[in-house]
């Protein structure tokens, strides 16, 4: 007669873990689910192409999160992405992120953009400013200083210039604040350059190279340093950024 209560609780055991093993399933699937919608989205969003390989992790368990309609943490990591005056490998975490109907009041995010030295001189190439004087300018990226060189004419001989410089944020714009400066194998200092036959008084100053206003609303840089042989470009996204998650696909930083 024993056995009864035993073999009782024994199905209802099985039928516990049954139900859980099932949520846990049916927990993986809605995930897949949510990080292919996620993935879809950023790539009709910043018109990037079809195949750009986006990996996307969805933070806890989704189906609690897809019942009340927002996601708590979403990761979010692409290289060699190409967008309008920027291209490099980004990385991003969002908050609160809304599942269903026209919410995109997503409670804030943070992003970071990583650069190699061919992102840079191409996006030193749409720069303009104080950068269209030297012709082609080189990067290297050894870090914790970038290294620019280029050819100037010095009455009517092309000589080397190089110069150093840290990268840093300036009023939410992304600059490098020249150091060492040197033309063929002679180095300058302050007096040097304002005394230099050829103008090189922009040397004496940050250089800019990413507008902040450029950037779509809601979005602030808030840190740039030399990593790695990357230029990282760390941004905080303000709460509702993803308002103007189009605007992405504007031109950036030039």
């Amino acid at each position: 007669m024993a056995r009864r209560p035993v073999r009782g609780l024994v199905i209802a055991g099985v039928v516990v873990l049954a139900a859980v093993a099932a949520f846990f399933v049916g927990d993986a699937i809605a995930r897949a689910i949510v990080q292919d919608r996620v993935r879809d989205t950023i790539v009709s969003e910043l018109a990037l192409p079809s195949d750009q390989r986006i990996d996307v992790a969805v933070g806890g368990l989704v189906i609690p999160q897809l019942v009340v309609g927002r996601l708590d943490d979403v990761h979010v990591a692409a290289e060699d992405v190409a967008l309008e005056g920027l291209s490099g490998d980004i990385e991003g975490d969002a908050h609160g992120v809304p599942t269903r109907g026209d919410d995109v009041t997503a409670l804030g995010a943070t992003a970071t953009i990583r650069m190699d030295a061919e992102d840079v001189d191409a996006l030193l190439a749409t720069a303009g400013g104080e950068w269209t004087s030297w012709g082609d300018v080189s990067v290297a990226l050894p870090g914790p200083a970038a290294t620019f060189s280029a050819e100037i004419n010095v009455f009517g001989a092309s000589l080397p210039l190089e110069f150093s410089a840290v990268p840093g944020v300036s009023d939410g714009d992304v600059v490098v604040v020249p150091d060492a400066v040197r033309i063929g194998d002679l180095e300058l200092d302050a007096a040097s350059i304002a005394q230099a036959p050829v103008d090189l008084s922009a040397l004496a100053q940050p250089l800019t190279v990413c507008r902040g206003d450029t950037l779509p609303s809601g979005v602030e840089v808030t840190a740039a340093d030399v990593s790695d042989e990357r230029l990282v470009i760390r941004l905080a996204l303000a709460d509702g950024f993803l308002d103007g998650i189009e605007t992405f696909d504007a031109a950036i930083c030039a």
